[in-house]
């Protein structure tokens, strides 16, 4: 019996690797610039121990001004030394990730509530979940911390059952790389150390000595890891963080010009009330079963995060959850309501990235109630197993058919995703010799990291030349130059022997005949950037 549920984990964690990699090629149809920062980071450590802007070994990537967290880029490493500095290698770690985080899902349930059988539907549900590849196909650190949390939370039941030393140190040793992963991980870091407190001290009646030393191990990377915060002043957060944004301080100034209450409409309540709505999307239907993140790169209307009738059974499961008064059921839903508390902290768009671990304890209880339901109509059990598995898979070949064969074809999908820049950056580098300067349109992303990926550009050269500007509205800084390249049109007209790279919309004063010399990067029928060539 041990021998099948090893063989059927084994089998659904090669199910994991399997859709994370398969026409890998053709989808994501592109690779995004955050994708290749953390990629050319983690290359330029490789080769001089220093990031992009020459700091040693940091603990944060100043990248695009927004304080990368740099796990992601320092894992890749070994993959970049033996693979070369290329999309696959900048990818490889997720897909190791795919592997393991069916893995952990199973061990997380077996431990919450000791039954196998749960466990490998949790597993299975993991490993197909379309919502968590989506972000695992692409060199997304998301992916990485949702693993690293799984894990950590497994030994957090674990050292919440049994204080030890072992326990306690494979809790604080994956929750602390996932603080270096990504923002939203220090969500769950005041998770548990809230958790603990208050089941130590007011439901757990059992003196243990051990316990202060736990809750204190959790309040020492607490602190540790918000003295980097204080080093390292990460302005993105401050920008994107709800109650700074300047549309809250309209809002709300409007709502008293028509005559509302100062103490009704402050920005205090009306922060609270948006928060409140945008937390609350995170649990609907249109998020988790129909079209998750509202971006185009990480989401569309035909990609189920997960499936129509998984989200059925989270209700199913919440209603066994405490029918059966099972022991972690607060644990499960508390974990479940915080996770996307990161996300609807922020004045931007819904998103799937900033809440992905939103869908682990989501499977785990829809697995809850999938189990739980076959176990309640056992006299037609396998009625109810076919027809709960034909469905699945009906609505799991739609939204995999729809991610693999179509999705990477639609025009939103290509721009939003960056595509054209690999083209652009070996058009560049066979042109090189051939023009003194190569203007390039900042209008579509950072175009700098894509020709210093792509040409891999000496990390010892870039770093003399790095110069980044002041955060813009959004938190992000621009390179306005570098060697040969200003990403910039201004100053562009009437120089001889330089590239003009821009979009479409920016030659709307060229001849007929300067229009037919025009060189176009496209896709298909999408076309992405045109080249004017000025030569002597």
């Amino acid at each position: 019996m041990k021998n099948k549920f090893i063989l059927f984990l084994c089998l659904i964690s090669f199910l994991s690797f399997f859709l994370n990699t398969f026409k890998k090629d053709l989808t994501p149809p592109c690779f995004t610039a955050d994708e290749a920062a953390f990629a050319y980071n983690g290359y330029s450590i490789l080769n001089t121990g220093k990031d992009e802007y020459g700091n040693f070994m940091p603990l944060r990537l100043k990248s695009f001004n927004d304080n990368k967290l740099p796990l992601y880029s320092y894992l890749s490493i070994p993959f970049i030394k033996y693979m070369g500095l290329n999309t696959t290698s900048a990818r490889a770690l997720n897909d190791l990730v795919s592997i393991f985080i069916p893995i952990a899902v199973f061990f997380l349930v077996k431990e919450l509530f000791n039954k196998k059988s749960i466990a490998l539907i949790a597993a299975f549900l993991t490993a197909s979940s379309l919502g968590l590849h989506l972000i695992g196909r692409q060199a997304h650190e998301a992916y990485l911390a949702t693993l690293l949390i799984t894990i950590s939370s497994i030994f957090f039941i674990k050292s919440i059952k049994k204080i030890s030393l072992w326990n306690s140190i494979w809790f604080v040793i994956p929750l602390a790389l996932s603080l270096f992963t990504y923002q939203s991980s220090r969500i769950f870091l005041v998770y548990f150390f809230v958790f603990s407190i208050v089941y130590f001290f007011f439901f757990n009646k059992i003196k243990k000595p051990n316990k202060s030393i736990f809750i204190s191990l959790i309040f020492f990377v607490l602190i540790l890891f918000s003295y980097t915060d204080f080093k390292y002043n990460p302005t993105r957060l401050k920008t994107l963080f709800l109650f700074t944004n300047p549309g809250l301080q309209v809002k709300t100034q409007e709502l008293r010009i028509e005559g509302g209450s100062r103490v009704l409409y402050n920005k205090l309540t009306v922060g609270l009330r948006e928060a409140f709505f945008n937390h609350l999307k995170y649990f609907s239907p249109q998020f988790l079963a129909i079209s998750g993140d509202e971006n185009t790169r990480f989401g569309y209307g035909e990609m189920y995060p997960i499936t129509p009738i998984e989200y059925f059974f989270i209700f199913v499961g919440i209603y066994y959850l405490f029918k059966n008064k099972e022991k972690w059921r607060w644990f499960i839903l508390t974990l479940f309501f915080i996770s996307p508390l990161s996300s609807s902290l922020t004045w931007t768009a819904i998103s799937l990235t900033r809440s992905l671990f939103i869908l682990i304890p989501a499977i785990i209880i829809s697995s809850y109630g999938v189990y739980s339901f076959i176990k309640e109509h056992q006299n037609k059990r396998r009625l109810v197993i076919i027809s709960i598995l034909f469905i699945e898979a009906i609505f799991l070949f739609y939204s995999w058919n729809f991610y693999l064969n179509h999705y990477y074809k639609r025009g939103v999908v290509r721009f939003s995703m960056q595509c054209g820049y690999k083209e652009l950056s070996s058009y560049v580098e066979k042109n090189y010799n051939k023009f003194d300067k190569f203007y390039i349109s900042p209008e579509h992303g950072e175009p700098y990291i894509f020709l210093l990926f792509y040409n891999k550009y000496p990390p010892t050269s870039y770093q003399k030349q790095a110069n980044l500007t002041e955060p813009d509205k959004y938190g992000f800084g621009q390179v306005e130059k570098f060697d040969k390249f200003i990403f910039s049109l201004t100053g562009s007209s009437g120089k001889k022997n330089v590239a003009l790279i821009a979009y479409p919309h920016d030659f709307q004063e060229l001849t007929q005949e300067q229009l037919l010399k025009i060189k176009k990067i496209k896709m298909d029928k999408d076309e992405f950037f045109w080249i004017q060539e000025v030569l002597d």
